[in-house]
Order: C-alpha cells, then structure tokens, then sequence
C-alpha cells in the first residue's frame, strides 16, 4: 500500500502514527488520538502537525535550503560553474 504524500512549501508531510504526545507545530495545540494516524509528518524536516493545519502551513521546509545548497554544490563541482544566488 503506498501513502499519499502531501507536498507544501517545500515540506512532504505524510499521515503519520505519533507514538508519543506531540503538539502541532502550526497551531501549537496538542494532537489527540490514540487509534490510526492521528497527524500528518514531513518526511524531510520532521515537522509534526495536525491533518486539519497541513493545508495552513506558510513557512517553508527548512531542510528544503540544504537540498538547494548541495544541488548547487554538485553543478560547481560537476560543470565547473559558480552559482552564488537562487532568486
């Protein structure tokens, strides 16, 4: 069976089971539930938040800058080029 990955800003968030109390990282409020997956997880940054927030999140995923970082990386070292700037 393959979950469904929600892509926003930069974070993949994907239903998750939280085995230990947590507290949404969006609205701050704690995540109920005792039975299936009671939020949803970004699979890059860890970000936790409830399923009803997912679709609320405005900040970007902050592993998501580290990727870029080592793209740019790899086209210096590959091409010979500099890219100092994404814009």
């Amino acid at each position: 069976m393959r979950r469904r990955v929600h892509q926003i800003n930069g974070h993949k968030f994907m239903a998750t089971y939280l085995r230990q109390p947590t507290y949404c990282s969006h609205c701050r409020e704690f995540i109920w539930g005792v039975f299936g997956k009671q939020g949803y997880q970004c699979q890059v940054c860890t970000c936790v938040v409830h399923k009803r927030c997912h679709h609320l999140i405005v900040t970007a995923c902050t592993c998501q800058n580290n990727i870029n970082k080592v793209d740019s990386k790899i086209a210096e070292q590959r091409f010979g080029i500099n890219i100092p700037h994404k814009f």
